[in-house]
């Protein structure tokens, strides 16, 4: 099954096909009948033309200057060189219009033997001129009927435009009408195009057909060709890597515009026609060399430097040795320099076909049809031009063939199939990129969901690691605050029990306070301690001295007054659990007689917490604090025997230090000759908080401190 850009590619070739046949058959078919074809003039005569050569007039019996040529009788259409004469020239000549007056439509045969009568001719009868390129004034019995601007000495016209002459009724005569035609030029050249002469409804047909082919959709072509020119090398400049085609192809077109501009201007000053044809030299090497190129380009095949050197000399020859070259050096540029430069093209043309060949690709088979029919058109123009071949015509009857002898211009109607080639590479990249974008977003989107499950996987992965940490952070809180807190309490309340110097009623306050920090502990709910550190560290104090004061130890302590500080979140605990831990290690290992626990605020810069005992194996205990859980063994075992002590166990000073870099305090133990000492300091930020009695009155004296820590 064909795939839809076949499809259409198919119906454009079809379509194209029918309107060539078409064009084919209407060409070779007549489309008007009642108009006779003009076979030849008398009396042609070309001279040299003054300066004031435009006073002449047809009653003038010879012209001014020396005569260049001269024929008696000649055929329609006409062409002589003059090339050894340079400057203005002026060609008159008569055509003799009572055998054509008196014949009647081809449509129509005259009866045998009907005599002629002024009644009888064509009504409305006109005459055209199929092109009236150089200007031309007609006279009519010597009567001026029509005309274009002629060629001056100060301008230069011309007009490729068919002239249509009605032959008025009053001033034909029963007999001996006599039409004539005189021009001027400045070409080298003496054209005279085909002359026709019919009825005038025809004659005006003939002449808005011609007029449109030759003018009008040229014109129109020439616009198209800029535009679509202007489009693709902005094509090129938005891809300069993919877009040589589209260069070349834009350029082509480009000064295509400009060349047919300049060949179907119709006024140029005198002292510009020589700029004017250097240009056309220029414009028409340009052409040429852009579309060779753009062959090659296609093809993908580089033309090599020894070709590129040719090709760009032979194009540039006319223009740079035109300034240069006399008259008979531009006659022989005129005959040969574009014939040799056509010669790239053809060469560019039969490599194209041997791709079409071998890729077998409609676009470059649409391509090679282009450039074939711009190298017969063009070949064809230049026919038409110089008369080289002459096509016979019939005298009657009129159709799209006769203008193959009419010196217009058809090369403007194979540029629009080149942009239609343009058009359908442009088209089969697009294409292509489209394909390219769903190929690259169908692999996107499956590399996208790849990625998706991967990253899902990594996070279902993470979040179960980060879980766990969140699990194990928990337990490590937790065993810290159970270890720092409640063991500490649970040690001192046990001593207590040990030692019998406890009653119920403390033994009850001591286990209940257990159990308070047990359930803060596991509370998800964070309490914050509202209480000044003085009043907390001084109950602590007090208990600790109910529970172990005995005639062997004794608790001491030193909560001096002061300014109320009140540690803000949950600094407190964290302080008392740093309080509790060392009490409780000296409690375990110290086997002290005296614990001293001093409070110090500095200035109200930080706080200071120091605990000394004066036991007796300080070593022991540090490393039971360095050592933690096998040094607190060892400390048990020293204690009591090889039965390890459940009191044994815990996080040393290691967890000391850590819990007090978390808080940005400074933990620090030492053993003194007395003993053991610690010690924790830290930073304080001071703010002021009014106390609310005093707020009652107006009062704004200070009443309490909030203190925070320093990072």
């Amino acid at each position: 099954m064909s795939s839809p850009r076949r499809s259409s590619l198919k119906t454009v070739f079809f379509w194209l096909t029918f309107f060539v046949l078409a064009l084919l058959v209407v060409a070779t078919s007549s489309l008007a009948t009642r108009v006779y074809r003009v076979e030849g003039a008398q009396d042609l005569e070309i001279v040299q033309a003054s300066a004031d050569a435009g006073d002449a007039g047809p009653e003038t019996s010879r012209l001014e200057g020396p005569v260049l040529a001269h024929q008696r009788a000649f055929a329609l259409p006409y062409f002589h060189d003059v090339g050894q004469s340079v400057g203005l020239k002026r060609a008159r000549f008569r055509i003799d219009l009572d055998r054509y007056l008196s014949r009647p439509p081809p449509c129509c045969p005259a009866r045998a033997g009907a005599p002629f009568h002024g009644d009888s001719r064509i009504p409305g009868t006109s005459l055209l001129i199929s092109q009236a390129l150089d200007g031309m004034d007609v006279y009519l019995n010597g009567v001026w009927v029509a005309g274009l601007p002629k060629s001056t000495a100060d301008a230069r016209y011309k007009w490729y435009r068919p002239l249509q002459v009605p032959l008025a009724r009053s001033l034909v005569q029963p007999e001996g009408n006599v039409l004539t035609v005189e021009l001027t030029t400045w070409d080298r050249q003496i054209h005279i195009a085909p002359l026709y002469i019919g009825d005038l409804d025809t004659i005006s047909y003939i002449s808005e057909l011609t007029l449109f082919v030759g003018t009008s959709l040229a014109n129109a072509s020439n616009v198209f060709c800029l535009l679509a020119g202007m489009f693709m090398l902005g094509a090129w400049l938005a891809n300069r890597r993919e877009g040589a085609v589209f260069l070349h192809a834009g350029a082509t077109t480009v000064l295509w515009s400009v060349l047919f501009s300049l060949v179907l201007l119709p006024y140029v000053p005198a002292a510009l026609v020589p700029l004017w044809l250097w240009a056309q030299y220029a414009c028409i090497g340009g052409v040429v060399v852009v579309l060779t190129l753009f062959l090659f380009a296609f093809v993908g095949e580089p033309l090599g430097r020894r070709g590129m050197l040719a090709l760009f000399g032979v194009a540039a020859f006319a223009a740079a040795s035109y300034p240069l070259l006399g008259p008979r050096g531009r006659e022989w540029l005129d005959a040969y320099w574009l014939p040799v430069l056509l010669v790239f093209h053809l060469y560019a043309c039969s490599r194209l076909a041997l791709h079409v060949a071998r890729t077998r690709s409609r676009t470059a088979l649409s391509l090679l049809f282009q450039s074939v029919l711009a190298q017969v058109f063009a070949l064809r123009d230049r026919n038409a031009v110089r008369q080289l071949v002459m096509f016979p015509m019939p005298d009657a009857g009129w159709s799209l063939s006769h203008l193959l002898v009419t010196p217009i211009f058809l090369s403007h109607l194979s540029v629009p199939l080149l942009l239609f080639v343009v058009a359908q590479i442009l088209l089969t990249k697009f294409q292509t990129n489209v394909k390219r974008v769903r190929d690259n977003n169908r692999i996107l989107s499956d590399t996208l969901q790849q990625r998706e499950r991967e990253l899902l996987v990594s996070y279902n992965r993470q979040r179960e690691m980060e879980a766990d940490s969140a699990a194990q952070a928990e337990r490590d809180r937790i065993y810290r605050d159970l270890h720092d807190g409640i063991g500490s309490k649970l040690v001192t309340t046990l001593f207590s029990v040990r030692d019998r110097d406890i009653d119920h009623d403390r033994l009850e306050r001591g286990l209940m306070d257990a159990l308070k920090d047990l359930r803060e502990i596991i509370s998800v709910t964070d309490l914050h301690e509202q209480r000044t550190v003085h009043d907390i560290l001084f109950t602590y104090c007090s208990n600790l001295d109910d529970s172990l004061t005995r005639a062997d130890f004794q608790i001491e302590y030193d909560i001096p007054d002061g300014p109320e500080i009140v540690l803000l979140a949950d600094l407190s605990k964290q302080v008392m659990r740093i309080v509790e831990e060392s009490v409780a290690n000296t409690i375990k290992y110290a086997r002290a007689s005296r614990l001293l626990i001093r409070m110090r605020v500095p200035q109200g810069e930080r706080l200071e917490v120091l605990i000394e005992d004066n036991g007796q194996s300080g070593a022991a205990q540090r490393d039971a604090l360095e050592g933690g859980a096998e040094g607190s063994r060892e400390g048990a075992r020293e204690g009591s025997g090889d039965d390890v002590s459940p009191l044994a166990g815990g996080t040393g000073l290691d967890g000391l230090r850590r819990r007090a870099e978390r808080i940005g305090a400074r933990f620090h133990f030492e053993r003194t000759p007395q003993g053991a000492r610690t010690s924790l300091s830290l930073p304080l930020t001071i703010s002021r908080v009014p106390n609310p009695a005093n707020e009652s009155v107006g009062d704004c004296s200070q009443s309490e401190t909030a203190a925070l820590p320093l990072s």
